[in-house]
C-alpha cells in the first residue's frame, strides 16, 4: 500500500514538473485537471500556438473559454506567476497555462483584491532530462481596415451654404469660389486636402517578430529562457512619420534547483524594454477635424512672383525648405498643421523599462509530519516610464494669390512664427512603478486508507505599492484558509475563506472574514452510469461564498469614510473693505463605512462523452454584489447638501447593488475521418445584469435606473424628423434649443407636453449579453488548417462625436448626405445632439478572427538531422466581420485606424 501512495505522489510530482495538460494551477497550488473545482478554465499555449500563433496571450479566448469575461464583474486580477502583474508584460510564447478561476470558491484565498475573478498566468519551466531549443521568426503586414470618409473642399462649401440657409443665414461661400475648389486646378491656391490619401499614409506598414527559446534540466537543476523581439514601423509615409516605429525586446529566466531532499528553490527574472518613436503634433486626432479647404499644408517656391522682392527674401531666409521646392503653409489661426508638424515640429521618444523578479521556496517537512509542506514567495517589481522629445518650431507663410497675368501668382508672404532647431533633447512625464510581493503557505496533503484524499492550507499574502504621484502606499493583505476532502475522487467538499483587512475603511471595519463552500459529485463513478458508453466522465459541482471587497472604492479614495471640508469662494463686506474665504463641505464622516460583497451560488458541469470524442464544462451563476459605496442623497433631507456654493453633508455609505446572473460554457469535438483528424470547439458566455439599488428618487418610474441593466444607456425615444413649422407646433415643446423643420422630433414620456430629460427612457445597453466564439481544426497528414471566429450580440451603440453630430465649423463627413440627416446649422444644435435612439446602432457582430495555415517537415525529411521539427505557416488575423452595422464598427475616429494582419512565419525546433 505504502509502495502505491509512493508511486501516486511521484507521477503528481512528475506531473506537475512537467507541466502536463492533466495538471491545474488554482490559488497557490496545482491540482489534478479532474480533481478541478467548478467555475474554472484553462488554457494551454503549448496546444495551440503551433497552429494558432500570436504574441497576445487572450487572442480568441472568447472561442476557447466560457466565462473569457468573468461574467462582466470587471477587470479582473491578472496574475503572473502568482504576482500581480499586466497582461501586457507577457507574451503567448512563455506561458505554460491561463487559469480563469472564476467562481468565488476558486478566488477566495487571494482576497478583496480578486473580488472580479482572478486571471491566473504560469510561465514555461525546464523539464528534468529535456534540452530543447525553439527558434520562431515572423514577418507580417498590417492593413487598415476603413478611414473615416470626410468630404471634400467644395462638397464641404456647398452643405456649410445649406447649414447657414438653414439658420437664416447669408451664403459664405460664392458658386464661383466652389467652383475653383472644384475643378482642382490648382490645389495650393483651392486645395481639397485628404488626410487619408496615398500621398501621406501607406497602404500597409510591417511587423517583424523574433523569439527563441532555450530549457533543459535535470532533476537537481532546470531552466528554462526566451528572448525575444517585435519591430513595427508606421502608416505614415512622408517626414518624421518614416522614422516612426514600435520596438519591443522581452528577455525572460525561470531557474529551479534542488537544493536537497528537503528544499527546492527557483528564481524567475523578466525585463522589457519598450521604444515608441512618433512624429510630434498627433496626426491622427488632427486629420479628423482640419476642414479639406483651409490651406494648402505647402507653398511651391516656383509659384512666388520673382518680381516680389519682400516674398523672395522671406524664402531666402527661411531655414525650412522642403526638397529644395516648398514652404510651410498655414494661416494666423492655424499656426501649424499635421503634415507641417510631420515634417518639422520634431518627435517624441517614449521608453518603458520593466523589471520583475521572484524568488521561492519551497520546504518538504515530511519529517516533521507526513504530507507538509512550506512555501514561500518574494517578488520585487519595478517599471519606469518617460517621453524624451525634440521640440522645434517652424515658420509658416500665408501667401497673397493674384491671376492677373491668367496665371495663379503669389505675390505676397506674410510669416508667422520662426524657424528653430536647438537640439535639445526634453525630458517629461517620468513615472515609476515599485511593488513588494510575497505570500506564504503551510500545506497538508495526505490519503487515507486510498480513497480519503485530505488537503489543508493556511496561506498570508501581503503587497506594498507605490507609483509616481501617490501620496501613500497602495497595499493588500490576507490571510486564508482552506480544507478540502475528496473520497476516492468521487465525493468533494471544500471549504475555503480569508480574513482581508484594506487601508480604505475606517480602523474598526477593515478586517472582514470572506467565507466560501463547494460541493462535488462524479456521477460517471457511481452504478448508474459506471461503464456507460455514453458516458465517460460527469461531474457536478456546486458551491456559494460571499466575498469582501473593497474594488469598489476608487483607487485614490481611501479616505470615503471621513468628512472632506475645503476653503472656497472669496466673499467681502464694508463695500470691499474687508474679504475672507468661506468654508465648505463635500461629504460627511462614516465611521461606520464597510466593504460591499460579493454573495455568489454556481453550479457547474464538466465531463466527457463517447470515449472522449467530446469534452464540455458549463457553468450556472447567480450574484448579488451588495453594499457599494455612494453618496445617498435620496436618504437625507434636501438641506443636507446644496448646489451654489457645492455643499454636502451626505456621507458615503453601504448603499447600492446589482445582480449578474447567466451561464457560460465550452464544449470540444474530436473526430478522425480517413487521414482528416478534426476538431471543433465552442465557448460562449450569457450574462444579465440589473441595477438593484440606486440613489434616485425619479417621479416616473420608467427613468429609474434600478431594475435595469447595469450598463443601461438612457436617452429619449425619437419620432423621425420635423417636416414642417405646423408639426413643431402642434408638438409638445422641446426645451433643448431652437427647433426647426428637420429636426429630431422626441416622444413625450409623462404626457405633461414638454420634452425635456424628465423624458429619457432606457433606449440600450453597452455591453453585449452574449459573446462566444468557435474553433475548428482540420489536420490532413501534414497540413493543419486552423479557423477561429468569434461574435457578440445584443450590445447598443451611440454615434457621437464630430464625426456624427456635425454641427458649427466641424469638419464635415459624409453622414450629412444621408436624406435622413437631422438639420445642418452652424449655430449648434442641443436640440439633435444629444442620446436617443436616433443615434443608436446594434453592435451585433461576427468575426473572422483568425485563419492560419501550418506545414509541418515531414518527420522522415528530418531524419538523423539536427533540426527535430519544422514548422511554416501562413495565417490572417481579423479578417472579416459580419454585422448590419460593419462600417461602424470597423470606423475608428481621432486614432489610428482598425486594421487586418497577414503574416508569414516559420518556427524551428532543436
Amino acid at each position: 500500500m505504502k509502495l502505491n501512495i509512493l508511486i501516486a505522489i511521484l507521477l503528481t510530482w512528475q506531473a506537475g514538473v512537467m507541466g502536463q495538460d492533466s495538471v491545474v494551477h488554482v490559488a497557490y497550488k496545482t491540482i489534478d485537471k479532474k480533481d478541478l473545482p467548478g467555475a474554472v478554465s484553462i488554457l494551454n499555449p503549448r496546444q495551440y500556438l503551433d497552429k494558432h500563433y500570436g504574441t497576445y496571450p487572450l487572442e480568441g479566448t472568447a472561442a476557447f473559454i466560457g466565462g473569457n469575461n468573468f461574467w462582466s464583474l470587471g477587470s479582473p486580477l491578472v496574475l503572473i506567476d502568482g504576482v500581480p502583474r499586466s497582461i501586457n508584460d507577457i507574451t503567448a510564447n512563455e506561458i505554460e497555462q491561463i487559469s480563469f478561476l472564476k467562481g468565488a470558491n476558486a478566488i477566495v484565498l487571494y482576497g478583496s483584491r480578486a473580488a472580479n475573478g482572478v486571471m491566473l498566468i504560469t510561465t514555461k519551466r525546464g523539464r528534468p532530462g529535456v534540452s530543447q531549443i525553439n527558434v520562431r521568426a515572423n514577418s507580417g503586414i498590417t492593413m487598415p481596415k476603413s478611414y473615416p470618409d470626410y468630404l471634400g473642399s467644395a462638397e464641404y462649401m456647398r452643405y456649410y451654404n445649406q447649414a447657414l440657409q438653414n439658420d437664416g443665414l447669408p451664403a459664405l461661400y460664392a458658386d464661383s469660389t466652389i467652383a475653383n475648389y472644384a475643378a482642382h486646378t490648382n490645389p495650393y491656391r483651392y486645395p481639397d486636402i485628404d488626410y487619408f490619401s496615398s500621398q501621406y499614409v501607406r497602404k500597409l506598414y510591417n511587423t517583424h517578430s523574433a523569439n527563441a527559446e532555450f530549457s533543459s534540466g535535470t532533476d537537481r537543476a532546470r531552466f528554462y529562457a526566451l528572448a525575444g523581439f517585435q519591430n513595427q514601423n508606421s502608416l505614415l509615409n512622408f517626414g518624421e512619420g518614416k522614422n516612426e516605429h514600435n520596438t519591443r525586446l522581452n528577455l525572460r529566466g525561470n531557474i529551479d534547483l534542488k537544493l536537497n531532499d528537503f528544499i527546492s528553490t527557483y528564481v524567475n527574472v523578466s525585463t522589457v524594454f519598450y521604444t515608441n518613436r512618433n512624429a510630434l503634433g498627433n496626426y491622427w486626432q488632427r486629420a479628423d477635424s482640419l476642414q479639406p479647404q483651409r490651406f494648402a499644408p505647402l507653398i511651391p517656391i516656383s509659384a512666388v512672383a520673382p518680381g516680389s522682392k519682400d516674398a523672395q527674401a522671406l524664402i531666402k531666409g527661411s531655414r525650412n525648405i522642403l526638397d529644395g521646392r516648398y514652404l510651410f503653409s498655414g494661416t494666423q489661426q492655424f499656426l501649424t498643421n499635421p503634415i507641417t508638424d510631420v515634417y518639422a515640429a520634431g518627435y517624441n521618444k517614449f521608453t518603458s523599462r520593466q523589471f520583475q523578479y521572484t524568488n521561492g521556496i519551497d520546504v518538504d517537512l515530511k519529517n516533521v509530519t507526513k504530507g507538509l509542506s512550506l512555501h514561500g514567495q518574494m517578488s520585487i517589481d519595478y517599471s519606469n516610464t518617460y517621453n524624451e522629445s525634440v521640440n522645434n518650431t517652424y515658420a509658416i507663410y500665408v501667401p497673397t494669390w493674384s491671376n492677373g497675368t491668367g496665371t495663379d501668382t503669389i505675390t505676397q508672404l506674410s510669416m508667422y512664427n520662426k524657424d528653430s532647431k536647438t537640439g535639445t533633447q526634453n525630458l517629461s512625464n517620468t513615472w515609476s512603478d515599485q511593488l513588494i510581493d510575497f505570500n506564504v503557505h503551510l500545506d497538508y496533503v495526505n490519503i487515507f486508507k486510498q480513497k480519503h484524499h485530505l488537503a489543508a492550507m493556511l496561506m498570508a499574502d501581503g503587497l506594498r505599492r507605490r507609483q509616481t504621484g501617490d501620496f501613500q502606499y497602495r497595499t493588500n493583505a490576507n490571510a486564508g484558509v482552506q480544507l478540502a476532502y475528496d473520497y476516492d475522487h468521487k465525493y468533494y467538499a471544500d471549504l475555503s475563506g480569508a480574513v482581508v483587512n484594506s487601508t480604505k475603511l475606517p480602523a474598526g471595519k477593515r478586517v472582514a472574514f470572506s467565507p466560501t463552500a463547494s460541493l462535488g459529485w462524479v456521477l460517471s463513478e457511481e452504478n448508474f452510469l459506471k461503464g456507460s458508453d455514453v458516458v465517460d466522465r460527469l461531474k457536478l459541482t456546486a458551491s456559494a461564498g460571499i466575498v469582501n471587497t473593497d474594488l469598489d472604492f476608487d483607487v485614490n479614495s481611501y479616505y470615503l469614510y471621513n468628512a472632506v471640508y475645503s476653503p472656497t469662494a472669496y466673499f467681502s463686506w464694508a463695500d470691499g473693505t474687508y474679504t475672507n474665504r468661506t468654508t465648505t463641505i463635500s461629504r460627511g464622516e462614516n465611521l461606520n463605512l464597510t466593504y460591499a460583497k460579493r454573495k455568489e451560488v454556481n453550479l457547474s458541469i464538466a465531463g466527457s462523452l463517447f470515449k472522449n470524442k467530446i469534452d464540455f464544462l458549463a457553468s450556472l451563476f447567480y450574484i448579488k454584489k451588495d453594499g457599494m459605496p455612494v453618496q445617498s442623497y435620496s436618504l437625507y433631507p434636501g438641506y443636507f447638501f446644496t448646489g451654489y456654493p457645492p455643499t454636502s453633508f451626505v456621507p458615503y455609505t453601504n448603499f447600492a447593488a446589482n445582480r449578474y446572473q447567466g451561464l457560460d460554457f465550452q464544449v470540444n469535438f474530436h473526430q478522425t475521418a480517413g487521414a482528416v483528424k478534426l476538431s471543433i470547439g465552442a465557448a460562449g458566455t450569457y450574462v444579465t445584469t440589473k441595477a438593484l439599488k440606486r440613489d434616485e428618487l425619479f417621479t416616473d418610474a420608467y427613468r429609474n435606473r434600478a431594475g435595469k441593466p447595469v450598463d443601461a444607456i438612457f436617452g429619449l425615444k425619437s419620432q423621425g424628423l420635423f417636416a414642417n413649422q405646423n408639426e413643431i407646433d402642434n408638438h409638445g415643446m422641446q426645451k433643448f434649443g431652437t427647433v426647426k423643420p428637420g429636426d429630431i422630433r422626441y416622444a413625450d414620456q409623462n404626457g405633461d407636453n414638454v420634452i425635456d430629460e424628465r423624458d429619457e427612457v432606457m433606449i440600450g445597453r453597452w455591453g453585449s449579453p452574449f459573446t462566444g466564439g468557435i474553433n475548428v481544426t482540420a489536420q490532413w497528414k501534414d497540413l493543419t488548417l486552423f479557423v477561429l471566429g468569434t461574435g457578440s450580440f445584443g450590445g447598443t451603440g451611440i454615434r457621437s462625436g464630430d464625426y456624427y453630430w456635425v454641427t458649427g465649423a466641424a469638419k464635415y463627413s459624409a453622414v450629412v448626405r444621408d436624406a435622413n440627416y437631422p438639420r445642418l446649422t452652424t449655430l449648434g444644435s442641443g436640440n439633435n445632439f444629444r442620446y436617443s435612439d436616433f443615434w443608436t446602432y446594434s453592435t451585433d457582430r461576427i468575426n473572422i478572427s483568425k485563419v492560419q495555415l501550418t506545414w509541418s517537415f515531414p518527420k522522415s525529411l528530418l531524419k538523423n538531422a539536427f533540426v527535430k521539427g519544422m514548422n511554416i505557416y501562413v495565417s490572417g488575423s481579423d479578417l472579416l466581420t459580419i454585422a448590419k452595422n460593419r462600417a461602424i464598427l470597423e470606423l475608428n475616429i481621432g486614432s489610428l485606424p482598425q486594421t487586418r494582419f497577414y503574416n508569414f512565419g516559420i518556427k524551428g525546433e532543436f
